[in-house]
C-alpha cells in the first residue's frame, strides 16, 4: 500500500466518523409538558387533555447535540392525531414540519406543541407528538383528549 493510498484511507475513515453522528434517544429529554397558555406558560403539567374545546398543550425538551456550538439545529416535528377537517373540508390526520431550535452550550432545546383555535380542533383520542433528527427518533410523547 503506497503512502498516498494509506492517508487516502485514513482520511475516509475519519470523515465516515463524522457523517454518522447522529443524536440517540438517550440524548434527549422532556423538561416539561401539560396546558399551556397563551403566552406559553405551563399551567397544568398533565398528559389529560380536554377535548373539544379552545386549548394548547405541549411539552418543552432539550437535546444534547455537543457537536454544535451556539447555533441552530434543526429537527423535524411530527404529530399524529384523530382526524380533523381542515377548511378545504379534507382530512388530516397529522403533519411533520422541520423546525430550527436554538443550540447552546451544546445543547438544543424548546418546545412543541398545538394550539386548538377551534373547538373542533380538538377531538377526542390520542395525540402522538415526536421530535426526530433525520431518520432518527429522538423523543415521543403522547397526550389524551378526553
Amino acid at each position: 500500500m503506497s503512502k498516498h493510498d494509506f492517508f487516502r484511507q485514513a482520511l475516509f475513515l475519519v470523515l465516515s466518523c463524522f457523517v454518522g453522528i447522529s443524536v440517540h434517544a438517550n440524548d434527549a429529554k422532556i423538561t416539561e409538558y401539560g396546558i399551556y397558555n397563551k403566552n406559553q406558560e405551563l399551567v397544568e403539567k398533565t398528559t389529560v387533555i380536554p377535548a373539544d374545546q379552545i386549548i394548547r398543550f405541549g411539552f418543552c425538551f432539550e437535546v444534547f447535540v455537543n457537536f454544535f456550538d451556539d447555533d441552530k439545529y434543526m429537527l423535524t416535528q411530527s404529530v399524529i392525531h384523530p382526524e380533523i377537517s381542515d377548511d378545504g373540508g379534507w382530512p388530516n390526520k397529522g403533519y411533520n414540519v422541520p423546525r430550527k431550535f436554538k443550540v447552546i452550550n451544546g445543547v438544543a432545546s424548546g418546545c412543541v406543541g398545538y394550539n386548538a383555535r377551534s373547538k373542533d380542533e380538538a377531538p377526542a383520542g390520542e395525540w402522538q407528538f415526536s421530535l426526530s433528527d433525520g431518520s432518527n427518533e429522538l423523543l415521543n410523547f403522547s397526550f389524551n383528549l378526553e
